[in-house]
């Protein structure tokens, strides 16, 4: 699946991105999109909480199906069936879901493009039951084109075709996206401390505006919007709505508890429906969220999420600068842990760092050297390399992008991990520079 933007400021110059990749990078400049690009990728993977509204909708119903059709029937799925389908998500996204994700409207011109090849490796089922014993089927088997139906008493469902033809169409989407997608924001250090008090401080505020309701005009009318983009929000109602039972552990999860030398525990109340999170130290010393390090606050969120919300293989997090609070250390051992997270699932990196972008790059050089090398263990252990060398991933499972401001380029081209970073190189090799001409003015006064 390809995102190809063309119009979507900042970025006024077309380009594309490869959403089949199971790990995403994004680089570049401040306000060049990377977070805008972000949280639309996340409004397109968000399709499980709007399919229902989606099939419900008749824009370019396509006819799978009519009702002088045989009860028992074959469609092919061609590239130019997925064409109309593809057109038509796009054209949705773009007329209502993007307006809602961001809470106003946007100039934007993009369009999803589907393959044959991500359907053909996909399962379909699902059916419709209507009154007096009506029903449709369909199915589509792995490693084929075709959905057969099968249709029961068609004369007598009460479901208008074009809403069953659409709600088809749904379903074809929905198997090519990932269902459990989750956006963590930069701004995610603040939310495990002050989550209530912005829930509370914006129901006290509207409050206040439906008192003097009678008092509101067309100017004051804004001051209904929502503070946050949707997947924010979401974030925020997860926080209050989805902590009460935990998952099975995972390694990921143990993982983080030690990089940050303890745990995350919920104190919730019954009454209220909302939790005191709070950190446990390993020594056992248990601090409130707003006395815990910038560290243990940043990684609280991202904890919660492999400690509740975490699907196993059919996961999508999209994290903005997960490396912001983080010593050095810490975040090349985050970096090992989205890595192999990535490995089963599918991650979207959005930073600007370029520690962590150069613990990637070695990665991809290491997953090339894994390829050609049978004993990549040992080649690991005997140079003393701090790096998992039991990762699944190939470097062609890797997309690094650089938005320069005015559009995005691809830093990494399929079967070349040979990547320059942009800016991130040529500040470092300017700070060299500079270091190196006033340490050598220093030494002449010496000598």
């Amino acid at each position: 699946m390809k995102l190809i933007i063309n119009k979507f400021p900042p970025i006024i110059e077309k380009c594309e991105i490869d959403l089949s990749k199971k790990l995403t990078l994004f680089v570049g400049k401040n306000n060049s999109g990377k977070t805008y690009v972000s949280q639309l990728i996340w409004a397109i993977y968000d399709f499980a909480n709007y399919q229902s509204d989606y099939w419900k909708d008749d824009y370019n119903v396509i006819d799978f199906f009519t009702s002088e059709k045989s009860p028992n029937y074959t469609i092919e799925i061609t590239k130019e069936l997925l064409e109309k389908i593809s057109d038509n998500f796009s054209n949705y996204l773009i007329t209502k879901k993007i307006k809602k994700t961001f809470k106003q409207e946007i100039d934007i011109d993009i369009n999803i493009i589907f393959s044959l090849k991500e359907i053909k490796e996909k399962i379909i089922t699902g059916g419709v039951t209507g009154s007096d014993d009506s029903k449709l089927e369909f199915t589509k088997k792995h490693g084929t084109f075709s959905i057969d139906i099968n249709i029961v008493n068609l004369d007598k469902i009460d479901i208008h075709l074009d809403i069953l033809n659409k709600y088809l169409e749904s379903q074809i989407i929905k198997v090519l996206l990932v269902d459990n997608t989750i956006y963590m924001p930069s701004t995610r250090l603040f939310l495990p401390s002050f989550y209530k008090y912005i829930i509370s401080i914006e129901k006290e505020f509207k409050d206040d505006i439906f008192n003097n309701f009678d008092k509101l005009d067309n100017q004051n009318k804004n001051f209904f919007q929502s503070t946050y983009t949707e997947p924010v929000y979401e974030l925020i109602k997860k926080l209050i709505f989805d902590i009460d039972t935990p998952i099975k552990e995972n390694k990921y999860l143990t993982k983080l508890t030690s990089l940050i030398d303890g745990n995350i525990s919920i104190d919730k109340s019954e009454v209220l429906g909302m939790a005191d999170i709070s950190y446990t130290h390993s020594s056992g010393k248990k601090l409130p969220m707003y006395l815990s390090s910038s560290m243990v606050n940043q990684l609280a969120t991202v904890y919660l999420y492999f400690k509740y919300w975490y699907q196993e293989d059919n996961s999508f997090l999209l994290l903005d600068e997960p490396e912001m609070n983080l010593h050095p250390e810490k975040k090349i051992e985050f970096t090992r842990i989205l890595l192999d997270y990535a490995s089963s699932n599918k991650l979207l990196i959005a930073t600007h760092s370029s520690t962590l972008a150069k613990s990637i790059i070695n990665y991809i050089h290491l997953f090339d050297l894994k390829d050609k090398k049978e004993d990549i263990q040992n080649f690991v252990e005997q140079n003393d390399l701090k790096m998992d060398f039991n990762i699944d991933l190939k470097s062609n499972d890797i997309g690094i992008y650089y938005f320069n401001g005015k559009t995005i380029v691809s830093y990494k081209k399929d079967n070349n991990s040979n990547i320059h970073f942009g800016t991130f190189t040529e500040i470092e090799e300017l700070q060299t520079k500079q270091y190196d001409y006033i340490m050598e003015e220093l030494d002449s006064y010496d000598s």
